[in-house]
């Protein structure tokens, strides 16, 4: 099965995802880590967050997976310069994971499955790789509980764009409010649901986020978006302007909704 991640893969939006750590985007999950217990980052990007995993169970062991070389890439560069040994990464599939059958403690996927044509396919080889008893741990975006502040019709129809692009590409930006039905479908037990902001307020971590959505409408998705006659290169360039106009406001903000999931096997 073809996959391709929505974002693109920018160096702006790979330098982005290398600023995310364990501590913030994980928090949820970091209570049930210890040291000794060996972890898989399903979509592990350029390896930020896994890193910080691996000093948190160390000298257990964590292995991150991503469908991208070009991610890999990046995460082999951070842990050389983070010195860390007890971490390693490899190219391959959530659908096809090259790992034997209860070889986990913990499944981490943050921002995967919401990108996925097929995410319950994901979700069953997370639970043939968890030992039984193993935690999984999912973090994902839900739309409808963004904020992106103050609100107009002109950032209402970026998001109409954005979706568009997501469904056409098989991904749902309304997914994490699906995680605990997944969950019992595949045979996870004792699930615990949660929700958290990843906040936008300052005016580099708006440009960060203007910037961003700028490189998937404008660059990663222009073609696509004026192939399928979604918007015209006028109504396109409108759009892009709105996102300008949201970030030169000194009252506005974004705070992304993310649904977060734990569940046993």
């Amino acid at each position: 099965m073809t996959e391709q991640y929505s974002g693109g893969y920018s160096t702006q939006i790979i330098d982005q995802f290398k600023q995310r750590t364990f501590s913030k985007q994980g928090a949820f999950l970091q209570s049930y880590l210890s040291a000794g217990l060996t972890v898989l980052d399903c979509g592990c990007g350029p390896g930020s967050m896994t890193l910080d995993i691996a000093e948190l169970v160390n000298p257990g062991q964590v292995f991150g997976i991503d469908s991208s070389p070009i991610q890999v890439e990046q995460a082999l560069l951070m842990q050389k310069e983070r010195a860390i040994i007890n971490a390693s990464f490899t190219y391959g599939s959530a659908y096809s994971l090259p790992y034997a059958d209860e070889q986990f403690d913990v499944v981490f996927a943050h921002a995967v499955l919401y990108h996925l044509q097929k995410p319950e396919q994901a979700l069953a080889e997370f639970f043939r790789v968890l030992k039984s008893g193993g935690l999984v741990a999912l973090r994902d975006a839900c739309h409808s509980g963004d904020m992106m502040m103050p609100l107009n019709t002109e950032l209402t129809a970026v998001w109409d764009t954005i979706e568009k692009v997501f469904s056409h590409q098989g991904g749902n930006i309304y997914f994490g409010s699906q995680h605990k039905q997944l969950l019992l479908k595949q045979g996870f037990q004792n699930i615990k649901v949660s929700c958290s902001y990843d906040t936008f307020a300052s005016d580099i971590e708006k440009d960060s986020i203007r910037s961003y959505w700028h490189q998937f409408l404008n660059a990663d998705h222009r073609q696509l978006i004026l192939a399928e006659q979604w918007l015209t290169e006028t109504e396109l360039d409108q759009q892009c302007k709105a996102l300008d106009q949201w970030c030169a406001n000194p009252a506005s903000f974004f705070a992304r909704a993310r649904c977060e999931a734990i569940a046993s096997k």
